[in-house]
């Protein structure tokens, strides 16, 4: 990246999008100021843990569809590839799937390509230099392409290294000495899922990693066990204008529910170029997008779903919002109604993908 680019990373777990959403968005994406849209989605197996396997000749056909699509709308659509196991091993077998993969990727002709190493197991001592290996041979094999690398401890957040193991005490200088200067690194700040970001974070970071941080905002997404039982359908706050000095760019996971998303997402560029508005403004601006009764009952319940989420509420409370929601003709209103009905309750296996 050679310029500070706001971008979306579909990176959640869970319940997937569909095709055709994905597919109006970019122009979306192009008409709220955003540049980028990288394609990284957990439940897409032939990226993560099937990534040895071919794609499937169906499957290749719609993520070209998806890449000529962002192409057309002026956005830059990359890919993020999961390479589960070579963290840990990278032998010559590993080294030829490798390289049958990223010919694949390659001849969906991505903007940029990133290689998530995150929520995988982690902890070994060799972590650095397997994972300097694995970004040797994709740069190698595509140098021209821009390639950016999500670390295994991708925050601050304590809670890595109860789940992952304790980061080799030299991960992040093997990592510094290894990268070219114009490989990214990838963050999510002071947590996982981080609440606000300050000049402060971002330099720690910049010191942890040894260059700018490529952030990685998880806001709005929703894909936890815990996190699924709320709805972040309000504004982005805690996200100063700075960050365009502060990072080499600002990408953001997005919520199950496609469709409210894009209530945050629309906004996010203003940030930047209109700091002045206010987040009831912003919001009053995503309402006015709905239909008028989807927008008065958001409007109302909004820092409830956002703030006590589902079990804050009561159950007649739920029940009665659903049926609101249901009866309006929108598919925003359709996944509110779902989602009152836990229907997007989180499930402990979609973390095998």
């Amino acid at each position: 990246m050679s310029e500070f680019s706001l971008g979306l990373i579909e990176g959640f777990y869970g319940r997937q999008w569909r095709w055709d959403q994905r597919n109006v968005l970019p122009a979306q994406l192009a008409r709220w100021g955003y540049k980028s849209y990288i394609y990284a989605p957990k439940g897409d197996a032939s990226l993560r843990s099937r990534w040895r396997d071919d794609f499937t000749e169906a499957h290749f056909s719609r993520l070209r569809q998806l890449s000529d699509t962002a192409s057309q709308a002026g956005i830059a659509w990359g890919l993020g590839l999961s390479p589960a196991g070579l963290q840990a091993k990278f032998g010559p077998d590993d080294r030829r799937d490798l390289s049958r993969k990223i010919a694949q990727i390659a001849a969906l002709q991505p903007a940029s390509l990133w290689i998530l190493f995150d929520d995988l197991p982690a902890g070994v001592p060799q972590l650095a230099a397997r994972q300097l290996e694995v970004i040797d041979a994709v740069r190698q094999q595509l140098p021209d392409l821009p390639v950016a690398m999500c670390p295994s401890y991708y925050s601050e957040d304590p809670i890595l290294e109860e789940l992952f193991g304790a980061c080799p005490a030299e991960y992040f200088s093997t990592l510094n000495a290894g990268l070219a200067s114009d490989v990214d690194l990838l963050w999510t700040g002071p947590k996982v899922i981080s609440s606000s970001y300050s000049a402060a974070d971002m330099r720690r970071a910049a010191a942890i990693l040894g260059r700018k941080p490529l952030l990685w905002d998880n806001y709005p997404v929703n894909d936890g066990r815990k996190s699924s039982r709320f709805l972040n359908v309000l504004p982005f706050s805690g996200r100063p204008a700075g960050l365009a000095q502060w990072c080499r760019g600002h990408f953001v996971n997005p919520m199950n529910q496609f469709h409210l998303s894009l209530l945050p997402l629309m906004g996010l560029a203003k940030v930047y170029t209109e700091s002045s508005l206010s987040r009831d403004v912003l919001f009053a601006q995503a309402l006015a997008t709905l239909p008028r009764e989807l927008a008065e009952l958001l409007k109302e319940h909004a820092q409830i779903f956002q703030c006590d989420g589902l079990d804050g509420m009561a159950e007649a409370d739920k029940q009665r919002l659903a049926r609101e929601a249901a009866n309006i003709d929108h598919p925003a209103a359709a996944e509110l109604a779902a989602w009152l009905r836990e229907e997007y309750r989180f499930d402990p296996d979609c973390l095998t993908e």
